[in-house]
């Protein structure tokens, strides 16, 4: 149930990045998701064991009809966002702290997998049945299960409010396969393996972790902190393959956080927890975002290590008694081994390059800055920028502001959707911005040579193709 609840609203938390650009708009999500936390705690009171079927309901017909438009309503999308957060924090609160923390983690793992089939295209933007068949098969399987909500011995209670820090976590690197495939410049089914497989692992440890003495000591606690945060930092400043090797340290330690802070203390009802479950992911995500548009003067890596102190501190402060060990634990780990196979059938399904186009001197250019993918709406539609691509028919296409991982894009990576679609016969990705945007170059046409300007911002790029000049021309002009 945790599972299915935090990849649906993931999803959800995502959509909102295009219209969180706007301050109005992004205050408009802050208040929304600190009143659906503020909200918790009262209709657990009122509602008892019916809240979580209740909240669940409304979050599901808010989902299905969000489905049915384009862009999806600000006003819809609020309140879906409202009624998931409630129905998450009743749910972890009423929970296992051991079984609570496993399903977190799975809920990666799951949404991941989805991801992976549409090439991090969410579906909430698709139109078409199979975007229906999955929201609809998501949204049956937390009705389903909302039903028969276990209730823990030793609930989280209170200690619900980590699932704020972990989402916002989770959005913007721990769950986002583009982000790891933009740091680490590997294929986006290569990185979304990695982030399956390390959630693997994180529903193991965390399910281990209630009952295996040498995970409860303190301290090993005092490690897993300083730890996440390293990892954190590991993945967010260097390139390479230590960022997926980062990654996944980063959802193991995540992972024994949340064991030893959802670890209940016997005490019933969310209290409080759901404000400040509401007011940690907003800490950890908003500023980021903003940032990404106008620098705050900090640096944005601040905002991911605010949350992994969150998580940090609330395991040092629990007071936990001992638990047995998850029923579920290994069904959990066998999920994400499943979930494995969708980025396995997107590796696999990778269409072949198109045929190369005979060498000539002159070639027709299209140069455009697609802002992300982010239409005026607003909303995410890569569709749009490739049919209009493919109707200009040109040879080179010279992308400017592709989103890899951006939350402003709801997390889509643009570069590798574009490629896929188009099937170009050679691909250059420069990045920019913390490399979660930057500049991509599709030829028809093998590129022989390739480099970048280290001067000035006025500097350019060169790339050199068979039979043509040195320095790329469009109709009979230099190009820069």
């Amino acid at each position: 149930m945790i599972a299915v609840l935090t990849a649906i609203l993931l999803e959800l938390l995502r959509a909102f990045g295009p219209s969180a650009g706007s301050t109005a708009a992004g205050a408009g999500v802050a208040a929304g998701v600190l009143a659906a936390s503020v909200l918790a705690g009262p209709l657990g009171r009122v509602l008892g064991d019916s809240a979580v079927i209740v909240s669940v309901a409304g979050l599901v017909a808010a989902r299905l009809a969000l489905q049915a438009f384009e862009a999806p309503p600000y006003a819809l999308g609020l309140a879906a966002v409202v009624l998931g957060m409630i129905a998450l924090v009743l749910t972890v609160g009423g929970a296992e702290g051991g079984a609570a923390a496993a399903g977190l983690p799975t809920g990666i793992a799951l949404d991941v997998a989805v991801r992976s089939l549409f090439f991090s295209w969410d579906v909430i933007w698709q139109p078409g049945p199979l975007p229906w068949v999955v929201t609809g098969a998501l949204c049956a399987a937390a009705l389903v299960l909302a039903w028969k909500v276990p209730r823990g011995a030793i609930p989280a209670g209170p200690r619900a409010w980590v699932v704020g820090p972990f989402l916002g976590l989770a959005t913007l690197t721990m769950g986002s396969p583009a982000f790891a495939a933009s740091q680490a410049g590997v294929p986006l089914p290569a990185a979304s393996g990695v982030l399956i497989i390390g959630a693997l692992f994180a529903v193991v440890v965390a399910g281990e972790a209630g009952h295996a003495a040498a995970l409860w000591r303190r301290r090993v606690l005092w490690a897993a902190g300083p730890a996440l945060a390293g990892a954190l930092t590991a993945a967010m400043l260097a390139t390479g393959p230590v960022v997926l090797a980062a990654l996944a340290a980063a959802q193991l330690c995540a992972a024994l956080l949340l064991a030893r802070a959802l670890a209940g203390d016997g005490r019933e009802g969310v209290g409080w927890a759901g404000l400040a479950a509401g007011l940690g992911f907003a800490v950890v995500v908003l500023p980021y975002q903003a940032h990404q548009e106008t620098p705050l003067g900090v640096p944005g890596l601040v905002w991911p290590l605010a949350g992994t102190a969150m998580l940090a501190l609330a395991a040092h402060l629990g007071r936990p008694r001992a638990q047995g060990a998850v029923a579920h634990e290994f069904h959990l780990a066998g999920g994400c081994a499943v979930a494995l196979l969708a980025p396995v059938i997107a590796l696999v399904t990778t269409p072949a390059p198109a045929a190369k186009t005979p060498a000539r001197a002159q070639f027709k250019l299209l140069s455009w800055n697609v802002q992300n993918g982010v239409t005026g709406a607003p909303a995410v539609d890569p569709e749009a920028i490739a049919r209009l691509i493919e109707e200009r028919d040109p040879d080179v296409v010279m992308l400017q502001g592709v989103a890899r991982g951006l939350p402003a894009a709801a997390g889509v990576d643009l570069a590798e959707w574009l490629t896929r679609r188009l099937r170009p016969v050679s691909r250059v990705w420069a990045p920019a911005a913390g490399r979660q945007s930057g500049n991509l170059i599709l030829t028809r046409v093998p590129l022989t040579g390739r480099g970048a300007g280290g001067g000035p911002p006025s500097a350019t790029g060169t790339m050199t193709l068979p039979g043509a000049p040195s320095e790329p021309r469009g109709n009979g002009r230099p190009v820069h």
